[in-house]
């Protein structure tokens, strides 16, 4: 699905199980249900997405996909450090840089048993 635009796709409970999604637009993209494990989302354009009840998808698959407020996120993801860090990241991308591209993956935040 590399390089696919994807845009307003009804894609609940697809099972995309190793996908590589890279450089997707999937703007808006309806992914409940979805199962994604293992699947990649390098610079794939996943803002207003819905990824609620999502299986298999980690904040580090989410790093280096574009990704914006109104993106919706699975619950376990919704807190998580990482996936905050690459919402700030890829906001005050959007601002200075517009949406059309994607900024460089976020690395994982340190824990705090790392500092």
């Amino acid at each position: 699905m590399k390089g696919s635009i994807l845009n307003t796709a009804d894609m609940c409970f697809a099972w995309l199980i190793e996908a590589r999604c890279d450089q997707a637009a999937m703007f808006r993209v309806d992914l409940r249900g979805a199962f994604l494990k293992k699947s990649t989302f390098v610079e794939t354009s996943l803002d207003g997405a819905d990824l609620r009840e999502t299986s298999g998808l980690t904040a580090q698959q989410l790093a280096p996909a574009f990704i914006d407020v109104e993106t919706r996120l699975p619950d376990h993801l919704a807190n998580d450090p990482w996936v905050a860090a690459r919402l700030a990241d890829c906001v005050a991308w959007a601002e200075e840089n517009g949406a059309n591209t994607c900024p460089p993956p976020t690395p994982q935040p340190p824990t705090s048993a790392s500092i």
